[in-house]
């Protein structure tokens, strides 16, 4: 799972619209996708960079998340002043 996960990465931060096309896509098979992650990342597994990508930015957001309530329990104490 590492390196397809590290390689999904990658081709994510490489061409960052294909792989949200290959996300977001309704259609599995969308060719124009497809083509753009295949230039730019050749030895990526198509069909699992969505996925993989996908995992990553849902871990990104609860990161934020998480630092949000923090932020929030320590502004509520008065600990943290902006």
């Amino acid at each position: 799972m590492g390196s397809k996960f590290f390689g999904a990465l990658k081709c994510f931060f490489k061409c960052p619209a294909g792989t949200m096309r290959l996300m977001m896509s309704l259609e599995p098979n969308d060719p124009k996708a497809i083509e753009s992650v295949k230039t730019n990342c050749p030895g990526v597994d198509v069909e699992s960079v969505g996925f993989y990508a996908g995992i990553f930015l849902a871990l990104v957001f609860l990161a934020f998340c998480m630092l949000a309530y923090a932020m929030s329990l320590l502004y509520n104490k008065g600990m943290l002043v902006i």
